[in-house]
């Protein structure tokens, strides 16, 4: 389990461990229904497992607190390799009617579900220490169950009837206005930020939910976030587009080639890691001044800064956790394999383009980061694109280190613990 946690990201396989959990503490919770009569076999209809236990209630306790500590650290392993595609496998597990449901039993199959989903981490930023526990509950247990939340009502939301073709027009209007100043906020007195997100979820559960894939709105769906490059909106779209791959897989090579020509056209357009607004200028270049300097001036341009680079932080996360979730996989990992070689191509091919700005090593270091984990996934077939690819991410990362020091003028401790365990990987 710790050389391959990805095995794990299966629904079967999440099912059939958590709902093994609940047959055991059935187990024990059987010596309180009848202490005269002792019951050896325990049945999960939905799965169709049959688990035979011996009429020790000792051992049975034991076996119970010992089988449920293992599933919590399995599954928290793999949720430390591909935390959105577990957080979307354990929602699709606590949305799946059980036999208890019409009962209204307790499930400890659902509150493990629920436990580990509430303690899930996306970033690498280190923990906020506020000192003495404000609330019992992970940070993260209010977008999980939020997220949960949103799931179930939009899938009911189907079943009433949605007007397709006006989200798709809703949502290509949004992109052609992107189109035309890609990266740019949307002009006051449209659509907000919050109703193209909105609608986006809409789209997402549809396409799942679909008998038959609509590619024109899968299209979509990649192109209006890289559009509009906002982080806010990139960082729900990361969780859409792990939703349909996950409980889609159909839908997975359209997704990877669309994130491919994507990325090709955010250089074109000097989008991200590829913009050349924030080149650092000669401090000979500024007349100096005996003055303190300004800190208001500095956080608002680091602001902008970090505005135009966080969307490009997160499509390269998102790129690596997918790549993490399917690299054990032969017969499903080709087509995440051949979007990355292509992505890294294209940006060994626009080296030059890459802002030297000191806030992009984040961005920079983590995309070398994912070029050398696809070093050590081999290619004995290929030793010339082995070659190729390496001396690549060597040219990228040298390139860095031949500029001259420049000092960051980021106070961001999370940004810094990012990057520092980038480098530590």
């Amino acid at each position: 389990m710790r050389t391959f946690p990805q095995a794990l990201l299966d629904k079967s396989v999440i099912c059939t461990l958590l709902e093994l959990v609940q047959l055991v503490w059935k187990s024990c919770k059987a010596e309180q229904d009848d202490q005269f009569v002792p019951v050896y076999w325990f049945t999960s209809q939905s799965l169709g497992i049959t688990l035979q236990l011996p009429d020790s209630i000792a051992y049975r306790k034991t076996l119970c607190e010992r089988f449920a500590a293992c599933a919590k650290r399995w599954l928290e392993l793999a949720g430390k390799a591909a935390p959105m595609e577990l957080e979307t496998l354990l929602q699709v597990y606590l949305s799946t009617p059980c036999d208890d449901d019409l009962n209204y039993e307790p499930h400890i199959g659902h509150a493990l579900a629920l436990e580990v989903g509430n303690g899930i981490k996306y970033s690498m930023a280190p923990s906020v220490d506020s000192g003495a526990a404000v609330v019992a509950l992970p940070p993260n247990s209010a977008p999980f169950a939020y997220r949960l939340g949103l799931r179930d009502y939009l899938r009911g939301f189907i079943g009433q009837g949605t007007d397709l073709q006006a989200l798709k027009k809703f949502l290509s209007d949004i992109y052609q206005l992107a189109k035309e100043n890609p990266g740019m906020p949307l002009p006051e007195g449209g659509s907000s930020m919050r109703e193209v997100i909105d609608k986006m979820h809409h789209a997402t559960h549809h396409l799942v939910a679909a008998p038959r894939v609509d590619r024109e709105l899968a299209r979509l769906l990649v192109w209006v976030p890289l559009t509009l490059f906002d982080e806010g909106l990139m960082r729900a779209t990361s969780h859409m587009w792990t939703t349909l791959m996950v409980e889609r897989a159909d839908i997975e090579v359209l997704i990877m080639v669309e994130l491919t020509i994507a990325w090709t056209w955010l250089i074109q357009q000097h989008q991200g890691l590829f913009s050349q607004r924030f080149e650092p200028k000669s401090p000979f270049a500024a007349k100096m001044a005996y003055t303190p300097s300004d800190k208001s001036a500095r956080s608002r341009g680091y602001a902008i800064i970090s505005r135009a680079l966080a969307p490009h932080m997160l499509l390269i996360e998102f790129i690596m956790q997918r790549f993490d979730s399917v690299k054990h996989l032969p017969h499903s990992n080709f087509n995440v394999i051949n979007a990355i070689l292509r992505i890294l191509q294209v940006t060994f091919d626009n080296l030059q383009r890459i802002t030297t700005n000191a806030l992009a090593r984040g961005p920079l270091f983590l995309l070398v980061h994912l070029g050398f984990k696809l070093l050590k996934l081999g290619f004995e077939s290929s030793p010339i694109l082995e070659t190729k690819l390496r001396d690549g991410l060597y040219k990228i990362a040298f390139r860095w280190f031949a500029l001259p020091p420049r000092w960051s003028f980021s106070g961001s401790k999370a940004t810094l613990a990012k990057e520092i365990q980038i480098l530590i990987d």
